[in-house]
């Protein structure tokens, strides 16, 4: 973080040890409370996605500052926005709403995200980088009703595109086809969820 001292306190993005410091004073919060809006600004630690009962896609990023570590829930239509950003390693700016749920450590409602680089306000993420992978995308899947493929749907719905991507199938041996941006970040979720033997880039 420390490449991003100056343009943290440009965006005035709370300390991430303060607000836990803070929650966790015997007395009770005296700066910060449940639902308040806060800025954000750390590393992406890691990040996962998981299926919610309302079959929708959302993700539990881990981010970082030099501080402390806060866990952000990114629900379906913010993550449809920066799914691209967040990427173990990826510096990012982040908004949204303080949560504090029983014991647990405060979490953030995020509702905003981009790249923590020059220009540009929390309010106004920027554009979805275009780091496109050249190729088409081969996916061996089980069978075509794998429940696995649900998921997959979703995941090729946040990185519009018109990149070839071609599902084979290993019990009937046919193949079927989807268009996406082939962006590294949704390679990785779709080697995470059918493992990377069965993911391939040519």
């Amino acid at each position: 973080m420390d490449d991003y001292r100056d343009l943290v306190k440009q965006y005035r993005a709370a300390p991430i040890g303060s607000i836990l410091a803070d929650f966790d004073r015997e007395e009770g919060p005296q700066t910060y409370r449940d639902g308040q809006r806060v800025v954000l600004a750390g590393v992406v630690a890691s990040a996962k996605t998981k299926t919610t009962k309302n079959n929708t896609l959302m993700a539990y990023v881990n981010l970082e500052d030099d501080t402390g570590a806060m866990e952000l829930l990114v629900f379906s239509r913010t993550l449809g926005e920066c799914a691209p950003f967040l990427k173990e390693g990826s510096p990012l700016l982040v908004e949204g709403k303080l949560s504090v749920r029983d014991e647990k450590a405060p979490q953030l409602m995020c509702d905003r995200a981009k790249p923590l680089t020059e220009g540009g306000g929390a309010g106004q993420p920027s554009a979805a980088p275009q780091e496109s992978l050249p190729g088409k995308l081969y996916v061996k899947i089980p069978s075509a009703d794998d429940p696995r493929m649900r998921k997959a749907g979703l995941v090729l719905n946040m990185f519009l595109g018109n990149q070839q991507v071609i599902f084979y199938c290993a019990d009937t041996q046919k193949r079927f086809g989807a268009a996406a941006q082939l962006h590294p970040a949704l390679v990785g979720e779709l080697r995470e969820m059918f493992g990377p033997d069965n993911v391939v880039l040519k």
